[in-house]
């Protein structure tokens, strides 16, 4: 079978049918964070693969959780790979530091890249198949860069869509945005929602109209929260969350950080992307030691989630990225 059509169409279209229906060797499981917090992983195993190429570990962008990747683990289980995915502390069924849960709010960033480092020391080294990497969206994008900056030896390779590089600014001086956070935080108002976000609801509205083109793999997500579990749901952004988020932007776009990330990375980056900022991904594309990116043009924010036209081009890249078919050797990469 030619490169360029691994994985399958027929493939694609299997798993486009089963994207709400878990593999069903799916294992869901908790482990304790290095703070206490109890995180949510599942493990994705492919158990009818005699020798499996890799493990593919998901990492969601904010406001989702492990169903939302369903479509794609089925893809990557049908060509042999395993796979994980954890909810960031925060969404999901991980730990909430808020007790309100619809309130998106962290202290820091900074417990995210431990929660990953957690999640290989307790739910994949020596239980999974290596190579590992990571597939990430957005949010689970950036905490993937930096968790590659500060733990180099746990994953192979990553693969990060629509990264959070930068949060878009839509117009507005980045600076203001960074000020206004830190004096609503200052002034005990950081568990409030920013313009234009509120508690979760169902539907496009807001900044999810923002999300994709596709209006049935829209509905993905709510159809998990409508029919699973309603504490999957996670509403709108708060002030500390937006603080803490650019806090760490900075920390990812300081001088030299990315030239000492050394896996091989791809950025996928859509081009009708309003919810992140394309030109801070090209520029840490440009300094990453061994990175590329793929511009889809004609999609937006959730590629994952976007028209099959537009997922076929996300495939293709990967395929150009690894050797879908005999398995990944970075060593010529």
């Amino acid at each position: 079978m030619s490169k360029d059509k691994y994985p399958s169409p027929e493939l694609l279209a299997e798993a486009k049918e089963k994207r709400r229906v878990p593999p069903e060797d799916v294992i869901f499981d908790y482990f304790s964070s290095s703070d206490g917090e109890s995180m949510r992983f599942a493990r994705f195993p492919a158990s009818k693969i005699v020798e499996t190429k890799g493990t593919i570990i998901f990492l969601p962008g904010r406001t989702e959780f492990i169903e939302k990747f369903i479509e794609d683990i089925h893809i990557w289980n049908g060509i042999g790979f395993a796979c994980a995915a954890m909810d960031l502390r925060g969404q999901g069924m991980s730990s909430r530091t808020h007790p309100n849960r619809d309130k998106h709010y962290v202290r820091s960033f900074d417990p995210h890249i431990e929660d990953v480092h957690q999640l290989f020391e307790k739910a994949i080294a020596g239980k999974m198949p290596k190579p590992y990497i990571l597939m990430c969206h957005s949010a689970g994008s950036h905490v993937a860069l930096r968790f590659l900056h500060d733990h180099p030896r746990d994953a192979d390779a990553a693969i990060l869509v629509a990264p959070m590089v930068r949060i878009a600014a839509g117009g507005t001086p980045r600076i203001i945005t960074h000020c206004l956070s830190f004096i609503m935080t200052f002034v005990g108002l950081g568990a409030a929602y920013v313009p234009g976000h509120t508690a979760f609801k169902d539907g496009r509205w807001g900044w999810r109209r923002m999300l994709t083109h596709d209006d049935e793999r829209f509905k993905d997500e709510d159809h998990f929260i409508n029919n699973k579990d309603r504490r999957l749901a996670v509403g709108g952004v708060t002030y500390k969350w937006l603080l803490e988020a650019m806090r760490s932007c900075d920390i990812l776009n300081a001088p030299g950080y990315a030239e000492e990330i050394n896996a091989p990375i791809l950025i996928l980056q859509a081009s009708e992307d309003q919810i992140v900022d394309n030109k801070a991904q090209s520029d840490i594309a440009e300094h990453l030691s061994n990175g590329r990116i793929v511009r889809i043009d004609g999609a937006m924010h959730e590629i994952l989630k976007e028209t099959d036209e537009h997922r076929e081009k996300v495939w293709d890249a990967i395929a150009d990225f690894i050797d879908l078919e005999n398995g990944p050797d970075f060593s010529v990469l």
